[in-house]
């Protein structure tokens, strides 16, 4: 969720939700003999992402399941993984996603990317424009946006490179991403022709945009698109900032969403990605933190809005910032915690071991391993204390000229 800000948890995403094609549910046995119903997400790691009828992602132990729902998992056979429990399928050992899903990628522990650049243009299409309905539909080669009005040409081609660059960035990161929750082959962005609309639709009314069951939701005045004559176009002078965030959140494995990660990790990692100097299927990470700290101190540069927190900042003790409830996080102090949660995201990204991401890359696979809360934390003190990591995170910001104060 990107500040102004508050969560958008509603479960009412108004009549373009409908358009949204929905997962396959599917019976799943776990060890014990016990049985419920999920939607199959993807595979991550050593675990399964599955979603239940109401919306909520988790992450379980594919180790945890019957023997013949981890040979479907291995299998991947078409239709496996729809309908009752199938029956188990002898020799089968590649380890892969199903049909439609995205391909299961190991990326922690790799050298971080200089730059990230799409091999060649990126197709788009009009897949239905209906003015009575209000129902506008165009698709990327991963990702479908419906629109309650028309966007132009232009705005479709900018889109497009826009979505497709902002995956291949996530997938090239040595973080784990993941591809997404696909419906039907595709991701899906919901974007409204006004405010109004947006927040009809379950849009928090302080908010610029927000991700929830699986689904990007946006107005287009977010997005620096203007209204004309032949439907919504770009504006040059804006940068799609809040779009690229709720990307990021849309990639985002669940299992980084888990308590000690929910926060200062979900959301440092998004402003991370939205913020990194980009133009037209061109990404070039900030591995040295200039941009990080003018974003964090000013009110921004290059058509995106700083957090304006200056070079001084009194800060919560970082084991509070780490172990802050998210409606905390999200609530009256927003913008200061998400400023705050970058500059120890990007710490942990290049600064901490050398920019090797030693801890930040332990702390991923505790994640994906189930780990929660303060035990998920562990691997960020690397044996030392909270007040150790605080002034080791202090002295690598006051290099760059930045002074933070824990506990201040």
């Amino acid at each position: 969720m990107t500040p102004k800000s508050r969560a958008c948890r509603s479960a009412l995403l108004g009549s373009l939700l409908a358009t949204v094609p929905p997962a396959e549910a599917r019976t799943w046995t776990d060890t014990l003999g016990r049985t419920f119903e999920a939607d199959f997400i993807r595979l991550d790691g050593s675990n399964v992402i599955l979603a239940l009828a109401n919306g909520r992602a988790f992450a379980t132990p594919i180790a945890g399941l019957s023997a013949g729902d981890q040979n479907a998992l291995r299998s991947a056979a078409p239709g496996a993984l729809r309908g009752s429990t199938p029956a188990a399928v002898p020799g089968a050992a590649a380890t892969s996603a199903p049909a439609g899903a995205p391909a299961v990628t190991t990326t922690l522990g790799r050298s971080w990317p200089a730059e990230i650049r799409l091999p060649g243009p990126v197709p788009s299409k009009v897949v239905a424009e209906d003015p009575k309905s209000r129902r506008f539909v165009y698709e990327s080669p991963d990702y479908r946006f419906t629109c309650d009005a028309r966007i132009t040409d232009d705005a479709l081609r900018n889109f497009a490179v826009m979505f497709e660059a902002t995956r291949a960035y996530a997938l090239s990161l040595p973080l784990g991403l993941g591809g997404g929750r696909e419906r039907q082959g595709k991701l899906d962005i919901l974007l409204f022709g006004s405010m109004t609309d947006y927040i009809r639709a379950g849009g928090p009314p302080n908010s610029a945009g927000c991700f929830t069951r699986g689904v990007v939701l946006t107005p287009m005045e977010s997005l620096g698109l203007v209204e004309g004559g032949t439907g919504f176009s770009l504006d040059a002078q804006r940068h799609n900032h809040v779009l690229i965030h709720e990307l990021v959140h849309q990639l985002t494995p669940d299992a980084y969403m888990a308590p000690g990660a929910l926060g200062w990790f979900s959301e440092g990692l998004a402003e991370y990605m939205a913020i990194t100097p980009y133009n037209w299927g061109y990404f070039r990470p900030d591995v040295h933190g200039n941009v990080v700290k003018t974003y964090v101190t000013t009110g921004g540069s290059d058509g995106i809005a700083g957090r304006s927190l200056g070079n001084r900042l009194l800060a919560p003790k970082l084991r509070d910032l780490l172990l802050m409830p998210y409606s905390r996080y999200s609530g009256g102090n927003a913008n200061f915690n998400y400023g705050l949660g970058l500059l120890v995201t990007h710490y942990f990204f290049h600064m901490e071991g050398s920019g090797k991401a030693f801890r930040i890359t332990r702390f991923l696979q505790g994640l994906q391993a189930g780990q929660r809360g303060e035990a998920a934390l562990a691997p960020l003190l690397g044996g030392g204390s909270y007040d150790k990591l605080e002034s080791e995170i202090t002295a690598a910001w006051a290099r760059m000229g930045l002074d933070i104060h824990f506990g201040g």
